[in-house]
């Protein structure tokens, strides 16, 4: 017969104080439970537990062996107990997101910093990869959720929507462009163009937009970030098409001109399909939408 966890617990407690009165005092039980409890785990190991010395249990040879593994379970029982809290608490926790560049740079900050100032004991992780690969780590459940730009594909994954803008047009404050109010891929093809790869959703909407116009989509300089697509305009080298959320807080040494035929640009938050979001993750996705609403004002 298996002694069970309340045996287990006031043989410890006995072995600790050497005493059953002290045992059932920390126990918040009666003495004679305490006794009752040593006699039924005695029988259920088969051996004394404990021999009487000068008015003291104490525990025998083969109880000594198991204190060790004693003090592992109840540890371990008490970092249970703690994590149970911790869950309980709402401001405790960790949130692990993956996120494009553009989004951990233009739409997190400002997210973390409401989230912060409510939950300040709540650890927010971000890992900033490529669109692709924000999916791979929703999908492999390695984050709670990602922060991507559509048009997305997202066969094993849930996506909800945060705000929305138009591709935009960016260019050195003395090219000739910016004298117009918008462009065409008719007024691009003169320069050389900046622009994404095909197999990445922002090149394949670009392809399109060019496609549509009958306008051949000659690239000249391919990339696959929004911030170095600006960095090369910011040169004067060429035009740049990218998404409209790099330039939301700053003109980043570029002017942004509208691009038409227009094509809206989502940032999208991306969940598990079927694994639930912890606590402190959908009190982050709260805040996030939040922050988005408010981002879908200015783009």
């Amino acid at each position: 017969m298996s002694l069970t966890m309340r045996q287990l617990e006031i043989v410890r407690a006995v072995s600790r104080y050497g005493s059953v009165t002290l045992a059932a005092e920390t126990l918040a039980i009666s003495q004679p439970a305490v006794s009752m409890v040593l006699r039924d785990a005695a029988k259920a190991a088969g051996f004394p537990l404990f021999a009487r010395r000068q008015g003291r249990l104490q525990p025998r040879a083969e109880t000594k062996g198991l204190l060790a593994e004693l003090e592992r379970v109840f540890d371990g029982v008490d970092r249970i107990k703690h994590l149970i809290e911790d869950m309980r608490d709402t401001q405790i926790g960790t949130v692990r997101v993956a996120a494009t560049p553009t989004l951990a740079d233009n739409l997190l900050p400002p997210a973390v910093l409401a989230f912060h100032r409510l939950r300040p004991r709540i650890q927010v992780t971000i890992h900033t990869v490529d669109n692709l690969n924000v999916i791979n780590a929703v999908v492999e459940e390695r984050v709670d959720f990602g922060v991507a730009l559509s048009p997305l594909s997202l066969p094993d994954a849930r996506s909800i929507p945060l705000c929305s803008g138009e591709l935009v047009c960016a260019v050195h404050p003395d090219h000739p462009l910016t004298r117009q109010e918008e462009v065409t891929p008719q007024d691009l093809a003169p320069y050389p163009l900046i622009s994404f790869s095909r197999n990445l959703p922002l090149g394949a909407l670009v392809e399109r937009i060019f496609r549509e116009a009958n306008v051949p989509r000659r690239v000249s300089f391919e990339v696959n970030q929004s911030s170095v697509a600006c960095a090369l305009a910011r040169t004067g080298v060429g035009v740049a098409i990218i998404d409209p959320f790099w330039l939301i807080e700053q003109s980043r040494g570029v002017v942004g001109v509208r691009l038409r035929p227009n094509a809206s640009v989502n940032a999208e938050a991306m969940i598990p399909k079927e694994a639930p979001l912890s606590r402190p993750a959908r009190m982050f996705l709260a805040t996030l939408r939040r922050t988005a609403a408010d981002f879908a004002l200015r783009v």
